[in-house]
């Protein structure tokens, strides 16, 4: 009877361990660029206020299959952004201009697609500091809730602006 139960046990195990994964996001990554904004701030007594930097965002996500995961939120270290999220045609995609970030090149494996997100501080809230490493992307997929668990942002580089 021991026997039995533990062949029981070790089978109902191994079964969930081939069941396969209903999220259809392969990989993604997060970029950012943080740019100073130009004119030093002063208060009333003409005191320097030291100024915070203009944060963007985004990330890009492979995916598989012909239809689109669809985004629920985006999390960066427990806070929620508010997104918008745009189909690309495009298998080959980079983070800034090619000349000035070669590595930062993603393309697509054969059959995949790429989504990029574009995020944004919710209402009343401020962007999170630079280097976030806790990045949730909520989805779901044919029904099913998605979890996935983007690596740690990287930073780009951008042409100066004035």
């Amino acid at each position: 009877m021991k026997t039995f139960l533990l062949s029981f046990f070790l089978l109902a195990i191994t079964s969930q361990s081939f069941a396969q994964n209903s999220c259809n996001i392969k990989k993604a990554n997060a970029w950012f660029s943080a740019s100073m904004p130009g004119a030093q701030r002063a208060d009333e007594n003409g005191n320097p206020i030291d100024p915070k930097p203009i944060i963007n965002r985004f990330i890009y996500v492979e995916y598989s299959g012909s239809k689109a995961p669809q985004i629920r939120s985006v999390t960066y270290n427990g806070a929620e952004l508010i997104f918008t999220v745009v189909n690309l045609k495009e298998k080959t995609v980079w983070a800034g201009d090619k000349k000035l970030n070669p590595g930062n090149g993603m393309s697509a494996k054969k059959g995949n697609s790429f989504l990029k997100i574009d995020l944004q501080p919710a209402d009343g809230q401020l962007m999170p500091d630079a280097g976030c490493k806790n990045i949730v992307i909520k989805s779901i997929v044919a029904g099913k809730a998605c979890k996935f668990y983007a690596p740690a942002e990287k930073q780009f580089a951008t042409m100066p602006m004035y």
